[in-house]
């Protein structure tokens, strides 16, 4: 297995030293697989499904890219990746608080919410390259929406061998069962696959198992991309 460094940020490379590519890859979905693709598109949507009409002018964009940030600051005992209602009711409300956005929007932005996100940079090549080569591939992600209609809308469902959602599975990362769960449906060793994800508290959850990850921002997911796909 690989040692990696780096964060994949600009001048600052991800790369592998001394260990072989791994014989599956874990992918966390928000923020690593799939980015959203405007905020102020993701308004102009909304706005078609508010009674008041063209909302733009009054919204917060700051508001509404950190609204998972802010929910686990005004709902620190809630755990919405568990479950679709308290997901729901964590992002509206976020958005609500303090009036900052009517309710009506709020819920229009959640309902339009999976319209908005669009393949990462390089991960249409990676998965392409991955599955010819016969790389296991997964999707671990702390989410409360299903997500394979996406990857559908994508074509590249049929790519993944296991998508293991939180709310399906009644555990959360970083808890090491998750990642389990994940080898387990990938017929692979923990140690033997490797998770890529932005988080360095929720996606390095598998290394209890021994399970190398790389962590990235967004911005940089291409570079670890490149690094685990097959030469």
């Amino acid at each position: 297995m690989s040692e990696y460094s780096g964060d994949g940020a600009s001048g600052q490379p991800v790369r592998a030293t001394g260990r072989p590519r791994p014989s599956a890859v874990l992918l966390d979905f928000h923020n690593t697989l799939a980015v959203v693709r405007s905020v102020d598109e993701w308004i102009d949507e909304a706005s078609d499904l508010v009674a008041t009409g063209p909302v733009s002018v009054t919204i917060p964009r700051e508001r509404i890219r950190n609204v998972w940030g802010d929910a686990r600051r005004l709902f620190p005992a809630l755990d919405w990746d568990l479950d679709p209602t308290a997901h729901r009711h964590a992002f509206v409300s976020t958005l609500s608080h303090d009036d900052a956005i009517p309710i009506d929007v709020a819920e229009a932005l959640y309902a339009v919410m999976p319209n908005q996100w669009m393949l990462n940079a390089g991960a249409s090549d990676f998965i392409a390259r991955a599955s010819a080569a016969g790389a296991r591939l997964g999707i671990v992600s702390n989410i409360a929406l299903d997500i394979r209609p996406a990857l559908e809308r994508w074509g590249i469902a049929t790519a993944f061998d296991a998508v293991i959602l939180s709310y399906e599975v009644g555990c959360v990362k970083p808890d090491p069962r998750i990642f389990r769960l994940a080898a387990d449906a990938l017929g692979v060793d923990p140690a033997d696959c490797l998770m890529i994800g932005d988080s360095a508290h929720d996606d390095v959850g598998g290394a209890a198992l021994g399970m190398p990850c790389l962590i990235v921002p967004p911005e940089g997911t291409w570079r670890a991309f490149a690094l685990a796909s097959p030469s």
